[in-house]
């Protein structure tokens, strides 16, 4: 069995001086970054650009080179660091998603999978 390939953001914002994660709820009651499985149409930078969109009605885009990558056993997922230009009001998601903006201090509250929070800490940075 191939391992499926995800691809997702890391957004911040500088808030009062420190920098803050936009998060979104997920389908177990815990919390997480915008992701989703691979569209091979779109790539994997533009495929974490339309999950950003669809999960937390962000807009913008995938700002340096950077990656950081996550090994699971059953697949893998690419996080790229985004500036976000636009926090829609509405966004296809919205009925069973909710957004947050987590500050970097607080991440390993909100984030129950230790890799997430070293990939979280790496990007923001």
């Amino acid at each position: 069995v191939e391992k499926a390939i995800k691809a997702g953001v890391v957004a911040t914002r500088e808030k009062n001086g420190r920098t803050e994660i936009l998060l979104v709820s997920t389908k177990n009651n815990g919390w997480g970054v915008p992701k989703g499985n691979l569209m091979p149409e779109l790539g994997k930078k533009k495929t974490a650009l339309e999950e950003a969109y669809e999960e937390a009605g962000a807009l913008g885009k995938i700002v340096d080179g950077r990656k950081a990558t996550i090994e699971h056993p059953d697949w893998t997922l690419d996080l790229y660091p985004m500036k976000i230009s636009k926090l829609l009001k509405k966004w296809p998601e919205m009925d069973w998603r909710e957004r947050e903006w987590v500050p970097l201090k607080k991440i390993e509250k909100w984030l129950t999978y230790p890799a997430l929070v070293e990939c979280v800490e790496e990007l923001a940075d």
